[in-house]
């Protein structure tokens, strides 16, 4: 009786079970070596990531405080800047300095783009900056008291002024308005513009020189001095004139033009 042999096929499957661990071991390399190439890459970005603006301001003033006050570093605080500030990055370096006596606060400048910002640092173991001592001012003397004008009575608006209308009184200077008036005689001739009560002081907006002479009345007329050589004639005015106004007056005799100054009621100073 013929007996069959039969062998197992181990030589194919020997390399095929080759084969897979090839593809396996090779596919192994390229995953870690595209691992590693992406770990590098990304270190690589964080390394050359660009500082923002208020990064290197930060830096710079750390830097330049450290160096100007032999220090370290390391014990320089810079207070945190304003969330809401947009540092632009400066093309050129950046200049600093102490705009002000103490030196807690730093100037910063840059010249493009232009922009300024002022950073508040303080150093570890420093005292803080003692203000500064201001000598006290001597004092200044009290305001005295100041004589003006005042209404005696009610001022109604185109009332003609005179002496029985106002009084002199001793009033505070700091309360007392403009151009107040201090002597009797500056409202002789003068007439209230509005209504002014008692008591209250009286300024030059609040009068105007009357109307002493009207036109076509008839003026006494004087050249001359009052205490010497004067002559007065009549003539007539050729218009309305108020206290020291100069009018023209003509003489009806001769029909000759004269200039003259209102000095009264009806009364004119030849010029």
């Amino acid at each position: 009786m013929n007996t069959v042999k039969t062998s197992t096929p181990m030589k194919p499957t020997m390399q095929m079970l080759c084969r897979l661990l090839d593809h396996l071991w090779v596919r192994g390399l390229c995953l870690a070596a595209a691992f590693g190439l992406g770990t590098g890459l990304a270190m690589s970005a964080t390394a050359n990531a660009p500082v923002s603006g208020a990064q290197a301001l930060q830096q710079a003033v750390t830097e330049w405080v450290a160096q100007t006050q032999s220090v370290d570093p390391g014990v320089v605080d810079i207070a945190p800047l304003d969330s809401r500030l947009q540092i632009k990055s400066c093309q050129q370096a950046l200049s600093m300095d102490l705009p002000f006596a103490s030196k807690q606060t730093v100037r910063v400048r840059c010249a493009q783009p232009v922009w300024q910002l002022f950073v508040r640092v303080s150093v570890a173991g420093q005292a803080p900056a003692e203000p500064v001592q201001v000598a006290d001012k001597p004092a200044e003397p009290a305001p005295q008291p100041r004589q003006v004008l005042v209404a005696a009575v009610p001022l109604q608006r185109g009332m003609q002024l005179s002496a029985k209308h106002v009084r002199l009184a001793q009033l505070d200077t700091p309360g007392l308005p403009v151009n107040v008036l201090e002597h009797v005689a500056q409202v002789m001739y003068a007439e209230v513009v509005r209504d002014v009560r008692p008591e209250t002081p009286l300024r030059s907006q609040d009068i105007r020189p009357t109307v002493l002479v009207k036109r076509g009345q008839m003026v006494l007329l004087s050249v001359g001095q009052s205490t010497g050589f004067q002559i007065s004639a009549r003539v007539e005015a050729m218009q309305d004139g108020r206290y020291g106004e100069q009018i023209t007056l003509k003489n009806r005799e001769s029909g000759r033009l004269l200039s003259g100054m209102v000095k009264g009621p009806n009364q004119v100073q030849g010029l």
